[in-house]
């Protein structure tokens, strides 16, 4: 059984909150990776390489995160016509 959409006013702050929470993710790891480009410019050698990898990651989710908010804010349907003539 098909769970019921949301309601307009829900489904928008939902993007809301989305929108914000990937805005705070990126803000902080952003400064954390600003931190740890400093730290290796002044010559720190104790950096892990696989931690600024996880980190860049985390940019890239938190870019997701307010790309998913904005198609939810906008009411955009991100749902594909399977009987539509297009390439994919």
């Amino acid at each position: 059984m098909a769970t019921p959409s949301l309601p307009p006013t829900t489904h928008r702050l939902v993007g809301l909150l989305l929108l914000f929470s990937g805005f705070l993710l990126g803000l902080g790891l952003l400064l954390k990776i600003g931190v740890m480009l400093f730290r290796w410019n002044t010559g720190a050698t104790d950096l892990p390489v696989g931690l600024l990898a996880v980190n860049l990651l985390g940019l890239l989710a938190g870019g997701l995160l307010m790309r998913w908010g904005l198609r939810m804010r906008r009411g955009t349907s991100t749902q594909r016509d399977p009987h539509a003539d297009e390439i994919l």
